[in-house]
């Protein structure tokens, strides 16, 4: 099984939800991680940083584990 990574077309994305929370500072990682599960349809992500993860509204509603 082949590992989810970003994609060109994620770059746009990345860029605009890094703007739109520069006041957290919402960093790269984060917001890949987003932009990835958006693209894929994924509505579980893993981490341990949930105050992130809490206040961004993605495009889809993501279900934080564990």
């Amino acid at each position: 099984m082949s590992r989810p990574s970003t994609r060109p077309t994620d770059w746009l994305r990345i860029a605009d939800l890094v703007n739109q929370y520069r006041s957290l500072p919402l960093g790269t990682v984060d917001a890949s991680v987003i932009a990835c599960a958006e693209r894929l349809g994924v509505d579980e992500v893993a981490t341990v940083d949930r105050r992130h993860f809490t206040v961004v509204k993605a495009n889809r509603t993501l279900t934080l584990l564990p």
